[in-house]
């Protein structure tokens, strides 16, 4: 088991970049789900096309976190199957 500790990361350049991405695609679901909860705090009585701008947040945020959550499942799948081929 040490001995692979010992071995070179012969990660791809893609998959370098990848590790360096995800991070901040998953910190920016966080901002954001914090971010729709506080719009839709503060914005609560303020109307927009006869919904609250609370509500315009949740329909645009919701498919957006889904969007950004498919991304990184898709990208992180692409990245394992190179690595797996490389290895």
């Amino acid at each position: 088991r040490l001995t692979a500790l010992d071995q070179p990361d012969h990660a791809s350049d893609a998959s370098a970049m990848w590790n360096s991405i995800r991070p901040l695609l998953v910190l920016g679901r966080i901002v954001m789900v914090g971010f729709i909860i506080i719009v839709g705090e503060v914005f609560d009585d303020v109307r927009m096309a006869g919904l609250t701008i609370g509500v315009w947040a949740l329909i645009l945020g919701i498919p957006l976190f889904l969007l950004i959550s498919t991304v990184i499942t898709y990208v992180d799948r692409l990245v394992r199957g190179e690595e797996e081929t490389l290895g």
